[in-house]
């Protein structure tokens, strides 16, 4: 009695709940056919296609209340399909204007497509995904629709903010803006005397650099731009159109991943397939004119920014688009740098204006921009196509630099005199090293100015010396070469001796005056003209210290004239009076 009792309960039960997945109620038939789209009517809608479902199974229901037979061959489904149809397509029609409705609502002019996109679609994403159940050709219509719906719309609004953009560009360089531009091309170019000492904002990098410190900052708020009077280099505008691009390309591909599911990367890219089309045709109009190679560097390094960006958002829709534009950046940089090497080849001493022993805008214009350059090219490598980036553009820079250092000394052979070809060379040279140790660089290239500058300060020395004490120097060099040649029987001579000793006892300040006076005239900037005073003064010590030791060497008692002799302490002080006044 007890187990008929509890089979009868069971039976009871799973009859209970066959009916509740096939009866259609009034309720149920009214909501769907005459209620608004709101939270209750998507409860309808979800229970109507629970209905649906159940009444299709071709297999025993698995919770077993078809009590072991195919729902879809009982009597009851078999009577209750036609009304399921019938709601079936009252939803889906429904459904389909709802959403139509809202898409539309996206292509209003100043819409807010996110709170849309939250509040009326992603809010309501089983209505679609009910009409892929039921009505796929319908759900691919919305798709369909929205694409294009969105496509325009974000389309339009990223042609729109570009344009505004470009009404706040700063141009920094021209196609007349290289390294070695001659004196003539420089007047036309300003339609006066050339400016060529001036400090072309298209070789410095100044502050440009901070762009790379701030590349996930919010998008240029053009209205504020305007009404604050401020431009902006490409590279900020570049990276203002991106950072709009990824958050909105973030956006909507976490929107289509929910409300499209299956079709969510073919619905992204469709989407967007005509704003990508739109940045790249933006990016190659700039490029087209594009002279701005320190630009085009930050655009690499911005680029490579945003794609690791969208890397940690674990949203990879623009890595095909991050690669395009990095193709379209190298050769245009390679072609802008390539362009200033042959100015520099090609240029000729005689039409790059008034060579005098001050540096030269050739060499201002190469240390800035070379400078620019290297404070940018580290972490290059996995950002060029085909050779490794910091090596090739390393490479490219050695080049330069011998290109510029021998335009440098045909420059210089334009000077009348050694010493002022020597000068000439040494502020160049020390111009260069100003710049790159302002800007903090260490590199090969600092090493190569380094040894240069070494080099031509030790000739500056000599024929600084040379000029003043001529006679002391030439005695103590030959001298000493026949000494250390073994020639020990010739004696010195001790009137010239004698002579040389009271020579320089009665001008050797005179002559550290005339030294200071030439350094102060030949060098204006402070610290190259205290180490070089520094080192003529030093080396003028050494002479001296080994002109006494000739004398030494060369008679057994001291001559006569040896009370004469300037003693070393004498000259030390001298050299740090001038030391410490320079």
């Amino acid at each position: 009695m007890n187990i008929k009792l509890k089979n009868l309960r069971s039976a009871e039960e799973d009859l209970g709940k066959f009916l509740g997945n096939v009866v259609v109620t009034s309720e149920l038939v009214t909501s769907i056919c005459g209620d608004e789209v709101n939270d209750a009517y998507l409860e309808y809608v979800i229970e109507l296609n629970n209905k649906i479902k159940y009444i299709r199974q071709t297999q025993p229901a698995s919770d077993g209340s078809s009590l072991e037979m195919p729902p879809s061959s009982t009597m009851a489904a078999k009577g209750v399909q036609p009304h399921l149809e019938n709601l079936k397509t009252k939803a889906c029609a429904k459904a389909r204007d709802y959403l139509l409705q809202k898409i539309g609502e996206l292509r209003r002019p100043k819409t807010n497509v996110q709170i849309i996109q939250k509040n009326s679609l992603l809010k309501y994403k089983y209505l679609m995904q009910f009409m892929y159940d039921n009505v796929p050709e319908a759900a691919e219509e919305i798709r369909v629709v929205y694409i294009e719906s969105m496509g325009r719309t974000i389309s339009a609004l990223f042609r729109a903010y570009h344009a505004q953009l470009m009404k706040l560009e700063l141009e920094l360089a021209n196609r007349h803006d290289l390294i070695a531009v001659e004196d003539a091309a420089a007047r036309s170019m300003f339609s006066a005397k050339a400016d060529s000492n001036k400090r072309g904002d298209g070789f410095n990098i100044g502050d440009r650099d901070n762009i790379l410190d701030t590349v996930e900052a919010g998008p240029i708020l053009v209205h504020v731009a305007l009404a604050e009077g401020r431009q902006f280099p490409y590279e900020a505008i570049m990276r203002s159109v991106f950072k709009h691009l990824m958050d909105s390309a973030t956006s909507e591909y976490l929107f289509t991943m929910e409300f499209f599911k299956g079709q969510s990367h073919d619905t992204f890219n469709r989407i967007f397939a005509r704003t990508l089309s739109l940045c790249i045709e933006n990016l190659e109009s700039y490029l087209s004119g594009c002279c701005d190679c320190i630009g085009l560097l930050l655009m690499i390094k911005i680029t490579h920014a945003h794609s690791m960006v969208m890397q940690r958002r674990r949203v990879p829709v623009l890595d095909s688009f991050f690669d395009r534009v990095n193709m379209l950046l190298w050769p245009r940089f390679k072609t802008i740098f390539d362009n200033n090497l042959k100015s520099v080849k090609a240029a000729n001493p005689k039409r790059m204006g008034v060579i005098e022993r001050h540096p030269h805008y050739v060499t201002r214009r190469y240390a800035h921009f070379a400078a620019s350059l290297l404070a940018l090219h580290s972490g290059l490598d996995d950002l060029a196509v085909g050779i490794g980036g910091e090596e090739m553009l390393l490479n490219d820079l050695g080049t330069l630099r011998v290109e510029v250092v021998q335009l440098v000394q045909r420059m210089a052979e334009q000077l009348p005199s050694n010493k002022l070809q020597v000068v000439f060379l040494i502020n160049n040279y020390h111009e260069v090293l100003r710049v790159f140790q302002e800007r903090r660089i260490i590199s090969d290239e600092t090493a190569r100015f380094e040894e240069l500058l070494v080099r031509q300060r030790d000739f500056f020395v000599e024929e600084e010396l040379k000029e003043k004490y001529k006679r002391l120097i030439s005695f103590v060099q030959l001298t000493e070469a026949a000494m250390s040649s073994g020639e020990t029987g010739a004696e010195l001579d001790e009137a010239i001796v004698e002579g040389l000793v009271r020579e320089f006892a009665a001008s050797w300040k005179s002559g550290i005056e005339a030294v200071n006076q030439d350094v102060l005239s030949f060098f204006s900037n402070f610290r190259n003209g205290m180490e070089i005073l520094k080192q003529v003064l030093t080396q003028l010590l050494l002479y001296y210290t080994r002109f006494q030791e000739i004398i030494r060497k060369g008679w057994r008692r001291p001559p006569a004239f040896s009370k004469d002799l300037v003693s070393t302490s004498a000259i030390l002080k001298e050299i740090k009076t001038y030391s410490r006044s320079y």
